[in-house]
């Protein structure tokens, strides 16, 4: 089954959020539990297209090799690595990609705040708009980016 995904953008001018608590910037050594935590958070979703570890290190690796360093967060607790929000460049645009959150932590905020906090390290360092892609039929994430802001501009190519 093909997935389709359609773009969300914001003006995020000014935006402020709190920093969250115990969230920090990735690096790469986080590449285990990163991996570990994608295929976690993507199973059984929309966004699970039956992926085993080796291809969520190959997705991770690709990430880390093209993520803005300064404004990707992981959220690190004493349970490990439970949250992740990156930001990648595409065509000289700011885009939110990806976002995950371990299965055992969601529904309590964690996706909200991380992306929260991305919007406004972004803001704070001059981007006004941002772009965010989200697969068709994933409700709660087109749910949080619509609550932050963002609005469907159309299909993803």
């Amino acid at each position: 089954m093909t997935r389709t995904r359609s773009e969300y953008r914001a003006d995020i001018t000014g935006f402020n959020a709190p920093r969250v608590p115990d969230a920090r910037l990735v690096t790469d050594d986080d590449r285990d539990a990163l991996a570990t935590l994608m295929l976690a958070a993507y199973r059984g979703t929309v966004d699970d297209e039956g992926e085993d570890l080796d291809d969520a290190y190959a997705a991770v690796d690709d990430y880390l090799g093209r993520i803005a360093r300064p404004h990707s967060f992981v959220l690190d607790t004493v349970d490990g690595v439970v949250g992740m929000c990156f930001v990648v460049e595409v065509d000289g645009r700011q885009y939110v990609d990806p976002i995950a959150v371990d299965a055992r932590a969601k529904h309590g905020g964690i996706g909200r705040a991380l992306v929260a906090m991305t919007l406004a390290s972004l803001a704070a360092a001059g981007v006004g708009e941002v772009g965010a892609t989200i697969t068709d039929g994933n409700v709660p994430s087109e749910r949080l980016f619509t609550r932050l802001g963002f609005e469907r501009v159309g299909a993803w190519s």
